[in-house]
């Protein structure tokens, strides 16, 4: 057995996968390589495929000035359609916008989230489906699904390629979406994935990684382009614990909870931001102690999996607060489990719990799996 069937057929033990014979699958494409070898084993394994591209931005970014010509590249040497769906403006009035909204209300967004949720799930997969003949949609994400037949339910989790788990992105698709849904390179690592581009000699084997934000262009920081979108703003940042004024800034949102460089302030101790009020333009600054959370509050809920609630309207849950962030015991509050607002309190204090991130549970027990999430809307400090 070759290499490259070993691999698929490591793939095929390790993922619930729809029946070759009865499925169209679109795969949604970057131009990069992990997408790039989803839809190159998926052929493999006689799948009807073809490559599907969100056109999100105009003009030069880092991902559409190339993206797009790289994916019809692989699938032109794969022999399959490419197909290219126009959604720029649906992209700068939901994603973009909000992201300068978001920073404006002194928050931290997570665009690719919402990218996910609205574009590529969204608008991408229904037009697959509708307009394409399309019965999954596939992508380079490394996550793992599975069905739990005992209750109906698609299951998220986390992939073998811990570096690379990307299930902390993915919280808020749907039973619908995920039903449709493949995830081609759950059992696979990185490195399996650069050797298996280049065992079936892709044009895109070689080529790197980006993990900026793609609408931010190459060479322009995130605080340039943030000053550019909402422009200079000064304002004083002050020492939480008294008030006092201890320098300027040209701009609240270019600072985030639990930032440490750049703040330009000589003190006696390290200071970390510990709060941004973006109505006054304050930035308030404070000791590592003054970042701990005991609790956190989330809104817009998305349960994936099935949780049943205590006589307290609870459950328990691995909590990250950050796609960084190390997982910490929680105990989450909900009305009922289509609440669209929670509270979670962590066993222990966490550090910088930052308005405008996900909140993302995971089970206690079986660690891999995703529970659920909520966008993080407010804190509570000690």
């Amino acid at each position: 057995m070759s290499k490259i069937q070993n691999y698929l057929s490591l793939m095929v033990n390790g993922n619930h996968l729809p029946d070759p014979a009865n499925s169209k699958i679109a795969v949604a494409m970057s131009g990069g390589v992990d997408s790039s070898v989803a839809i190159y084993v998926l052929k493999e394994l006689g799948y009807e495929v073809f490559g599907i591209t969100a056109w999100l931005l105009s003009g030069s970014g880092k991902c559409c000035d190339n993206g797009v010509v790289d994916a019809v590249k692989v699938c032109d040497q794969l022999g399959v359609q490419h197909h290219a769906v126009d959604l720029r403006q649906a992209f700068a009035d939901g994603i973009i916008k909000d992201f300068h909204e978001s920073y404006a209300r002194g928050e931290t967004p997570i665009p690719c989230i919402s990218c996910n949720n609205d574009m590529k799930w969204g608008s991408l997969l229904q037009y697959s489906l509708e307009n394409l003949g399309a019965t999954h949609l596939a992508s380079g994400h490394y996550a793992k699904l599975s069905f739990d037949e005992s209750t109906s339910n698609y299951d998220l989790h986390r992939p073998v390629e811990a570096k690379k788990d990307q299930s902390y992105m993915l919280w808020g698709l749907n039973q619908e979406q995920l039903a449709k849904t493949i995830f081609p390179l759950a059992d696979f690592t990185k490195e399996q994935i650069r050797e298996i581009a280049e065992l079936g000699d892709l044009c895109v084997a070689k080529k790197e990684e980006s993990q900026d934000i793609c609408f931010v262009s190459n060479g322009m920081t995130n605080s340039e382009y943030l000053t550019r979108i909402l422009g200079e703003k000064e304002g004083p940042i002050i020492l939480a614990s008294t008030g006092e004024e201890l320098a300027k800034h040209t701009g609240s949102f270019n600072y985030t909870y639990g930032q440490r460089k750049g703040l330009k302030i000589a003190y006696k101790e390290p200071l970390y931001v510990t709060k941004i009020d973006s109505d006054a333009n304050i930035v308030y600054v404070g000791t590592k102690e003054e970042l701990l959370s005991q609790k956190a509050v989330g809104n817009r809920v998305n349960m994936t999996a099935k949780v049943n609630l205590d006589d307290k309207n609870s459950f328990e849950a691995l909590t990250k607060i950050r796609y960084n962030s190390k997982p910490s015991l929680a105990r989450v509050y909900m009305d009922s489990l289509d609440s669209d607002y929670l509270e979670v309190e962590f066993k222990e204090p966490v550090e910088a719990v930052t308005p405008g991130q996900a909140m993302v549970f995971y089970d206690p027990v079986d660690t891999a799996k995703v529970l659920g999430g909520a966008w993080i809307d407010g804190v509570s400090v000690l």
